[in-house]
């Protein structure tokens, strides 16, 4: 099902700027490098934010990665926007 919002350029570019002006960094491009955030939108499921880190950081500092992902639901959500978890919580994904 497409739960994805019809304007998904303009909910990319409130949600990156959402996230820099609470103090993240959101990468250029699709790819976040060490401790940045992806931004990008996907047509069939809504605007995606990711954590930028190795997989074996993800492991040994799972705390940190569970603190960065409700940080970032926090400003979302508080932002107005509809956010959900997929990967187990490793992508979030904006739908209004």
């Amino acid at each position: 099902m497409d739960t994805a919002s019809s304007d998904g350029p303009t909910l990319e570019r409130l949600v990156r700027q959402e996230l820099t002006d609470a103090g993240f960094t959101v990468e250029s491009s699709l790819i976040s490098v060490d401790g940045g955030l992806g931004v990008w939108h996907d047509p069939t499921r809504g605007v995606i934010v990711t954590w930028g880190t190795s997989a074996e950081r993800l492991v040994k500092y799972a705390t940190v990665r569970t603190a960065v992902q409700l940080a970032l639901r926090a400003v979302l959500a508080r932002a107005g926007h509809e956010v959900q978890e997929d990967f187990n919580g490793l992508e979030l994904i904006i739908t209004s």
